[in-house]
């Protein structure tokens, strides 16, 4: 336990270094993405190989970082990126309906920029096994373009977050806090009220009562968030309506972040591993740590988009 205190103490620090100063630009942000995805690559098919899958860190880490050209893109076209802070003190002068103006035409064009990349990745991931080993190299193919979507999908995500949501910055964090929140809340919840299995086949320590745990734990921060915190960030009037909305709102977050800690867990199991590395001492590797969050960002991400067009 001592162990795991002090990694998580130091793992902590390390992200605030990345995180913090994004409130006055959120180009310091990036670079964890960028970590995220080049760690991420090399754990990955290292364990992959453990089952005689033969995934090319390279092509891993080309996926991971496929947001890459449309962040290159951002810095020429020059295209105005307002920081945290800037958001925040609009918000407050023009009132909250600006959190919800976001740049469709950036959007399209970050859109088709990654599509691209992921197009001509997923074109040489199935066919450069096929055109090597013939028909029977089409199941490598498939799994290559499945391994490679499964950490880029989450941080195209997050990046989408940084830059085109005027408080994506905020949602960024909130991304990366809700599954130690949840986990937490789920861990604990277990411990003292666990008993029947949730999933025993997949990871035989979770509990329905951790499940449920992680949800109220959830809903409870994001409740307290909404009381105590936005009202003072940008001036938004609390109601019933707003209430119920940030309630089911976490309790979506909480379900699909516990899912995407399952689906983790289920590759774990599969490749016969505890966790994917041994980077951080009681805390496993890079996957380890973000497995939930890559569920977190997409599903933000989504749920933000939805609230902002429609």
């Amino acid at each position: 336990m001592k162990t795991r205190v002090i990694t998580a103490l130091i793992f902590g620090f390390i992200m605030g270094i990345f995180i913090i100063p994004g409130f006055w630009s959120v180009h310091f942000t990036v670079p964890l993405l960028v970590v995220i995805g080049v760690l991420a690559s090399g754990e990955f098919s290292t364990v992959l190989r453990k089952i005689n899958l033969k995934f090319n860190r390279i092509n891993l880490m080309s996926y991971n970082l496929a947001f890459v050209p449309g962040y290159f893109y951002l810095l020429l076209s020059g295209n105005e990126v307002y920081s945290p802070q800037d958001i925040r003190v609009k918000a407050i002068e023009l009132g909250p309906k600006i959190l919800a103006d976001i740049d469709k035409a950036l959007l399209i064009k970050l859109l088709m920029i990654y599509t691209i990349v992921i197009m001509i990745l997923s074109l040489f991931s199935l066919f450069h096994p096929i055109l090597k080993n013939g028909p029977s190299g089409l199941r490598q193919g498939v799994l290559n373009i499945a391994a490679g979507l499964y950490v880029s999908l989450p941080l195209f995500a997050g990046f989408l977050l940084l830059y085109i949501l005027p408080a994506g910055w905020y949602l960024f964090v909130l991304a990366i806090t809700t599954p130690w929140v949840c986990d937490s809340a789920a861990l604990y919840c277990g411990m003292f009220w666990g008993k029947k299995k949730l999933a025993p086949l997949i990871s035989p320590n979770k509990t329905f009562a951790g499940f449920y745990g992680g949800i109220i734990g959830t809903v409870i921060m994001y409740i307290l968030l909404l009381v105590f915190i936005i009202p003072s960030l940008f001036k938004i009037e609390i109601n019933l309506a707003t209430l119920i909305f940030v309630t089911v709102f976490a309790v979506v977050i909480a379900i699909l972040t516990q899912i995407g800690d399952l689906l983790a867990s289920a590759i774990k199991r599969h490749c016969e591993i505890k966790d994917f590395s041994n980077l951080m001492p009681g805390h496993g590797g890079i996957m380890d740590r973000f497995d939930s969050t890559y569920f977190t960002f997409i599903s933000i991400l989504t749920i933000a988009l939805m609230v902002c067009f429609f």
